[in-house]
């Protein structure tokens, strides 16, 4: 069996032999900055001389394939999706204020507790709901669409989803309406259960031991003792977990230093990522912005990023993707498939909100007030206090929450001259997404600063 060097030095050979017998295949031409192995992203092609990390994968590339620049044959076309709707609106709600701080929510795991909701609810409380969350008429209906995501994961493929949603009730309150417990069960994946809401530290305690097992640890402490008082009848929380390897995965080796511009002028040195690789990507001059589609591996879901065309554009774009005509569908269907050179800072965000105001905001109001007509829930009328939700995203080579591996790409000494750019050195938004469902979204402002050299995390993703 052959040696690891004697497989690269065979893989050598053949790219002479290749380069010799098919000189005319390669005109000569400008082309871009030279691209290396390991420190491709680097302008001067230099590595650093601390670098001395193994190789435990090779890639070898066909230079010989020519990249597709049409779309994906399974896209669909972009059709109305009230799940992306609801999304959007939310969206605008959440960030708005927030333009300097980093933000990711689920707007899925939201959606999924108000549909829940909206199968105990009836009169203005229903009416609400369905306007608010952009549900059609039937509650069953809207179950089975959250149904189809939580329990079958059907857009979900090798990438894991874990969301967990409890309805945390006061348990003066009396007994449990057994035919909705068994509603949220089936199609929600949901539980109830009663908790003593005099205790305020007690109760605090049990609900962040919940959510912690539910998120492999990731989300700690999202209820303080002081969020429960005797008076509370409702606390509707959940916690979602997302992990899933690119497609096509950064290398280790390639991350470098970069200037990142953020809102307000000031600059930092963040730990960019780079790769060249066919991905999808979009110029969107009504947005003054451009979209880039980095998939998840044997998984129909994918990160959306888009990102400003100026450096202070992203209040003007998050303005618009408020608007019916921007919806995320929409913007995937323009994305076509061909290389691009990507630059993409590592970030990791944990945001914790309160969702009762933009909730408000968006004409969600009886539900929260005495007049509450959430009937169903128990064997009487309950008002829903809070509904907190805690978001954790850690995006980096290898995926999202995903640990990476040293591994080389043989790549053309020159990229292309057809070759895209894509340098996402800008605050920008990004969506983890599948067909009319999105998932996470939220802006980065802040990226994960360059320490020296962003060293690997062990493999544990199988385990």
């Amino acid at each position: 069996m052959a040696s690891k060097a004697t497989i690269l030095l065979l893989l050598l050979m053949v790219a002479q032999t290749f380069a010799q017998q098919n000189n005319d295949a390669w005109q000569p031409r400008s082309y871009g900055p030279r691209a290396e192995l390991g420190t491709r992203s680097l302008a001067t092609g230099r590595r650093p001389q601390n670098n001395q990390q193994a190789l435990e994968d090779v890639e070898e590339v066909d230079l010989r394939r020519r990249e597709p620049t049409t779309p994906p044959p399974t896209r669909p076309p972009p059709t109305f999706s009230y799940m992306d709707r609801f999304s959007g609106k939310l969206f605008h709600k959440i960030v708005r204020p927030l333009q300097l701080r980093n933000v990711v929510f689920s707007p899925f795991s939201l959606h999924a507790l108000l549909g829940m909701i909206y199968g105990a609810s009836e009169g203005k409380t229903f009416r609400e709901l369905q306007q608010v969350g952009v549900f059609g008429e039937s509650p069953s209906a809207v179950a089975l669409d959250f149904e189809r995501v939580i329990k079958f994961k059907e857009p979900l493929g090798a990438a894991d989803l874990t969301l967990a949603t409890r309805v945390f009730y006061n348990q003066r309150l009396g007994g449990i309406n057994h035919s909705y417990d068994e509603f949220a069960k089936f199609y929600f994946d949901a539980g109830t259960e009663p908790v003593d809401m005099d205790r305020g530290k007690e109760t605090a305690a049990k609900i962040n031991d919940w959510v912690a097992d539910s998120t492999r640890n990731k989300i700690r402490d999202l209820v303080k003792s002081d969020d429960i008082s005797g008076q509370m009848q409702a606390l509707l929380v959940n916690a979602v977990y997302f992990k899933g390897r690119w497609e096509h995965e950064f290398s280790i080796m390639d991350t470098q230093p970069a200037e990142f511009h953020h809102t307000g002028g000031r600059t930092s040195q963040v730990a960019m990522m780079y790769n060249d690789d066919v991905y999808g990507l979009a110029d969107l001059p009504e947005l003054e912005a451009t979209a880039l589609e980095l998939a998840y591996k044997d998984s129909a879901t994918s990160m959306l990023i888009l990102l400003p065309n100026q450096r202070n554009g992203l209040p003007s774009l998050e303005q618009q993707l408020s608007r019916p005509e921007f919806d995320l569908n929409r913007v995937a269907h323009r994305l076509r498939r061909q290389s691009v050179a990507v630059r993409l800072p590592k970030f990791r965000i944990e945001f914790e909100r309160d969702m009762t105001e933009p909730l408000k905001d968006l004409g969600l109001l009886q539900m929260f007030a005495p007049s509450s007509q959430v009937t169903k829930l128990l064997d009487q009328p309950v008002r829903v206090e809070k509904i907190l939700q805690k978001a954790y995203i850690d995006v980096g080579e290898a995926g999202t929450e995903a640990s990476a591996a040293s591994y080389a790409k043989f790549v053309p000494l020159s990229l292309p001259i057809k070759s895209k750019e894509f340098t996402a050195d800008r605050p920008f938004v990004f969506a983890i997404r599948a067909q009319n469902t999105v998932l996470f979204v939220g802006h980065v402002e802040d990226p994960t600063p360059m320490n020296a050299r962003n060293e690997p995390k062990s493999d544990v993703y199988n385990k």
